[in-house]
């Protein structure tokens, strides 16, 4: 007998893709578990599972940057304070390197990260722990099913208590732009190609530029309350922000930039962070 749980949460992470580099993604994730009925006609306590997978997921994936440990350009090591530092090197000499407490990284044994390869990883992970009576536990990770315009953004938020001050976590989101209180689908596709793979990095945060053998990279570093964050990232894949990257700044920023674009006409932006949640801004600059 098998149970299904569609869309059981919302898991909103990086990962370090070789080809791409450092990648916002947001996944549903739905779950189905194998076993024998008991003495109740029942698989399993549903709410008892649901709670155990979900809490496992929050720890050990949710707002983390999630790193191919297995290829052969990654190095992973503990530092003497305790954090954890990855670095990768591309073939061309181009260079990435975060170092943060561990929590912030979800190591996966794979040459290259997918939806399909990590879920296989939590199932690995999780059967342990779940019910004796659950043969099988089977993890389906999947971005929204949409045709709007999406971008996938990486970024920090060191003031925010929670996982969000990791300073590599990020999402797919979806946009929605309004001009005139018409949608602008242009609009939606024209912001989505100028966040297309990006790092939104914040002001304050920049300790400088690097210049290295012909290549530029942006050096960010706070701290927060879990512990000192530090990023070296290719400055051609970094968003200068002058606030902080919190959803309600991003849709004001964008309804700022667009109306400056656009004089005389209002806009009106829709901007999500991850799946089904967000912020509305709406900016009208005068000719």
């Amino acid at each position: 007998m098998k149970l299904f749980v569609k869309n059981l949460t919302h898991v909103d992470l990086s990962y370090f893709c070789p080809v791409r580099g450092v990648l916002g993604e947001s996944w549903q994730a739905d779950i189905v578990l194998t076993g024998k009925l008991n003495d109740e006609s029942m698989v399993c306590d549903f709410s008892i599972v649901k709670k155990m997978i979900k809490q496992w997921l929050d720890t050990h994936i949710d707002h983390k940057l999630a790193v191919p440990a297995n290829h052969e350009s990654s190095a992973i090591k503990t530092l003497d304070d305790g954090r954890s530092s990855f670095s990768f090197e591309h073939q061309n000499g181009q260079r990435f390197a975060c170092t943060a407490p561990e929590q912030a990284f979800a190591q996966l044994p794979v040459d290259e990260i997918t939806a399909d390869n990590a879920a296989k990883w939590v199932e690995e992970q999780i059967l342990d722990l779940l019910p004796a009576e659950l043969e099988a536990v089977s993890v389906h990770f999947h971005p929204e099913h949409s045709n709007e315009a999406q971008y996938q953004y990486s970024h920090g938020l060191k003031k925010h208590d929670g996982n969000c001050q990791r300073i590599v976590h990020g999402h797919r989101s979806v946009i929605e732009i309004y001009r005139n209180g018409e949608r602008d689908r242009t609009l939606d596709q024209d912001w989505s190609a100028r966040w297309n793979d990006i790092y939104l990095g914040t002001q304050e945060d920049l300790i400088g530029i690097i210049d290295e053998d012909g290549q530029r990279y942006h050096h960010f570093s706070y701290a927060a309350s879990q512990g000192l964050f530090e990023l070296i990232i290719r400055s051609d894949q970094v968003y200068m922000l002058d606030c902080d990257s919190t959803v309600e700044s991003l849709s004001s920023h964008v309804a700022q930039q667009l109306a400056k674009e656009n004089p005389g006409d209002t806009i009106e932006v829709h901007a999500f962070e991850g799946i089904g949640k967000g912020a509305i801004s709406e900016i009208k600059v005068e000719k």
